[in-house]
């Protein structure tokens, strides 16, 4: 997951500043790894300093050859800046009135998404008898930290009742120190604020939430994720509600930082490149029937090779939500692929193919275009009078003139995951007439007929 969390603190004396961040490096070797361009202040106080400017943590995934680092701040300038806007939004006017720990959303393209979790840590010697700490998630996907946000409060609230535990346990042994003693007068030694170590009494606290920031950056791919081919990538491991393997974590506590950050740029050429509209350039004016097919499960067939075909395979992957990604092939390598239980497959010209009829859509690409035409598009079949819903909102949208290649692919991830949670919904409606008051609720036509029941042999 391409985001950073990190632990903040107001500190009486210095304000508010993040103290130990967390993020996920790929394809990095460790040996490039330097703290040199650490920015902090040497005149901090203990509690705003956590591993310092020469240590870091770190953890590395043996499948996914991922490494999370956990640094004091982030590695890059530019992250260090928006790191801390977040961290004095998160501890001063971002800030929910629930004092149990509530998540405000907030941020903008500029300076960065962020969720944020605010909880109270108990500290006998502090102000008010507490210190106020918070857990930010700062990412550039709105939508991916949005739609990851159940998951992500789940364990970050966990991790901030672990430390407010460990907390008042100290808290509570410290409650038969007399109270004058703690007020003015002469004999009062002024307390500078006290480190996480020191409220918590866990010597290895930045050890521990290291190992939780690591987890949640890692089960957070999973949760929801992009797949670029089909199937599981060969990096990401299974779905699972539980904790990865242990093993699969090895930790070494003091390495340099790394000096370059890689950032993840939007490309407008590549937002087009898996824009729907693409695959209307190909087909043209079978653009409906193409749609038509690929959301009903009628086979598709593909042919030329895979460099001329992977642009046009990725697009039409759009129109299956990620459980049925696994139904799609590209780049076929013998002919028993093709009468398998995949419905949308690219094949190379030399393997022969069934011939076009209604349960089957040839997509057959051109050595060199003929009258405008890159393809040659046969199916025998015919669109039905009305057709399902969720391909009449994709045609509009594809249509729409407004919308740019992003803002298509926003809409067009939007109606499919709609449409998802939708016949999931029927799926588990174990009566007829169950399923008959779902259908009026979610809206749903005898139009949509085809699409349902294609779609409800994969989804559960």
């Amino acid at each position: 997951m391409n985001a950073v969390i990190a632990l903040c603190h107001f500190c009486e004396a210095h304000g508010p500043s993040a103290i130990f961040c967390t993020q996920t490096l790929r394809d990095t070797k460790i040996e490039e790894l330097q703290l040199d361009n650490q920015e902090i202040d040497n005149k901090m106080c203990s509690a705003c300093l956590s591993l310092g400017t020469k240590n870091a943590i770190y953890s590395k995934d043996t499948e996914s050859g991922a490494t999370f680092l956990s640094t004091q701040t982030a590695s890059l300038a530019d992250v260090q800046v928006l790191i801390k806007q977040a961290a004095v939004r998160s501890l001063s006017c971002e800030v929910s009135s629930n004092k149990d720990g509530c998540f405000v959303f907030f941020g903008d393209s500029t300076r960065g998404h962020v969720l944020s979790h605010t909880f109270q840590v108990s500290d006998m010697q502090a102000r008010g008898f507490y210190q106020l700490f918070s857990i930010i998630v700062l990412m550039k996907d709105k939508y991916f930290l949005l739609n990851t946000k159940p998951f992500l409060a789940e364990h970050l609230r966990k991790i901030s009742a672990e430390i407010q535990t460990s907390a008042k346990k100290i808290y509570d042994n410290c409650k038969d120190v007399p109270r004058q003693r703690r007020m003015s007068g002469p004999e009062v030694i002024v307390q500078t604020p006290r480190s996480l170590v020191e409220l918590t009494g866990e010597e290895n606290i930045y050890a521990y939430l290291h190992s939780h920031f690591s987890w949640t950056l890692l089960a957070g791919s999973r949760y929801l994720t992009e797949h670029v081919t089909f199937g599981n990538l060969p990096w990401l491991p299974p779905q699972s509600s539980d904790r990865p393997p242990q093993q699969r974590l090895t930790y070494n506590i003091t390495l340099p930082m790394l000096q370059k950050y890689e950032e993840t740029i939007n490309d407008p050429q590549r937002e087009e490149f898996y824009s729907l509209r693409h695959v209307k350039e190909v087909v043209r004016h079978e653009f409906s029937t193409a749609v038509y097919c690929a959301l009903t499960g009628i086979k598709i067939i593909v042919r030329d090779s895979s460099d001329s075909t992977l642009n046009f395979m990725l697009c039409l992957k759009k129109l299956l939500p990620e459980p049925m990604h696994n139904l799609l092939r590209i780049d076929a390598q013998h002919q028993h692929s093709i009468s398998s239980d995949y419905k949308i497959i690219s094949v190379s010209n030399e393997i022969a193919v069934p011939i076009a009829s209604t349960s089957v859509y040839r997509v057959d690409f051109l050595d060199s275009s003929v009258d405008g035409n890159k393809v040659r598009v046969k199916w025998r079949g015919e669109l039905p009078t009305k057709c399902p819903d969720l391909m009449v909102k994709l045609l509009k949208a594809v249509d729409e003139p407004r919308f740019t290649p992003l803002v298509l692919n926003k809409q067009t991830k939007v109606l499919i995951e709609e449409w998802k949670n939708k016949i999931i919904c029927l799926n588990r409606a174990k009566t007829s007439n169950g399923q008959a008051k779902l259908r009026k609720v979610l809206g749903l036509q005898a139009q949509d007929q085809p699409l349902i029941n294609y779609w409800s042999a994969h989804l559960q």
